[in-house]
């Protein structure tokens, strides 16, 4: 694969729609007397710019490498790819980042900050390759994924790939509304997971293994609990669409592709999601700053 992968940049729905969906839900309907609604998304919107700062500050003190010899540095996408919030768990934003080899996603995390009900700031990631992974946060060891972080299937019964970028995202994005994902959490909640319309990231190159890429997101609010990879692989004459799926969330998720069930994760043990050993990982909490 060469480096002359084309990026594109995440789309206006999907970047603003977290910062939307935050000041509409904070901003209206909670009743605080002392507080009007304009100083009420003035200070959510504060909170969002806050956590931009921090998110994207804590993303570049990180280094993530495929596990090879030599082992080799994943690049970091310049700017977040997705902003969130997530009203039904409470006052929280995120941004979502992506480490990329050659162009190709390889590596996904998503950064965060509650405000309430706790006041904290957490890290998790989720290995996109299909090599081992390291992972070091200013000099310190921190992760190890052993092994691939996801599996690349055939998408059932899609269509021939097409020849220019247009039609390729008019099929991806087909494929996409053929997946449903139903979220069951640690409370016993079921809840189904929306697909965000537009793809947050694309890449590929027509004269290499992948020449079309795209990353899609389910979502609860807009906070991003499943990723969606769907790629046209392969040279010559018969590339071919495949999926992968990664979570985002170590609770149970049900996946299922034209009614068939096509993935499944189970809720993990915290000691699991926090012993920097598994293609999942959560690191933190880490205290929050005060506000500049």
């Amino acid at each position: 694969m060469t480096s002359s992968f084309w990026r594109r940049t995440p789309t206006s729905e999907s970047v603003s729609i977290g910062l939307v969906a935050a000041l509409f839900m904070f901003g209206c309907g909670r009743g605080v007397l002392a507080e009007s609604p304009g100083d009420k998304d003035a200070a959510t919107g504060d909170r969002v710019a806050q956590t931009l700062r921090i998110s994207t500050a804590a993303a570049r003190q990180y280094d993530f490498r495929l596990a090879g010899t030599p082992p080799r540095k994943l690049e970091l996408h310049p700017a977040s790819i997705l902003n969130w919030s997530n009203p039904v768990a409470g006052e929280v934003y995120g941004n979502v980042f992506l480490w990329t080899d050659r162009g190709r996603p390889q590596l996904i995390g998503s950064i965060f900050q509650w405000y309430s009900p706790m006041t904290h700031g957490s890290h998790e990631f989720h290995s996109l390759s299909t090599e081992p992974l390291t992972g070091s946060r200013d000099g310190t060891h921190v992760w190890e994924s052993p092994a691939a972080g996801v599996t690349w299937r055939p998408v059932p019964d899609a269509p021939a790939v097409a020849a220019t970028p247009a039609q390729r995202l008019r099929h991806a994005r087909a494929i996409s509304r053929g997946f449903e994902i139903e979220k069951l959490d640690r409370e016993g909640v079921s809840r189904q997971l929306r697909l965000l319309a537009q793809p947050i990231f694309r890449y590929g190159d027509e004269s290499s293994d992948v020449r079309d890429g795209m990353l899609f997101v389910f979502v609860q609010g807009t906070d991003p609990e499943v990723f969606l990879m769907i790629e046209a692989e392969g040279k010559g004459q018969q590339p071919q669409w495949n999926y992968a799926l990664a979570r985002m969330n170590s609770v149970q998720f049900v996946a299922s592709y034209q009614d068939r069930e096509v993935w499944r994760t189970e809720i993990w043990p915290w000691s699991k999601v926090k012993n920097g050993r598994e293609v999942y990982t959560t690191i933190g909490p880490f205290e929050l700053a005060p506000s500049k």
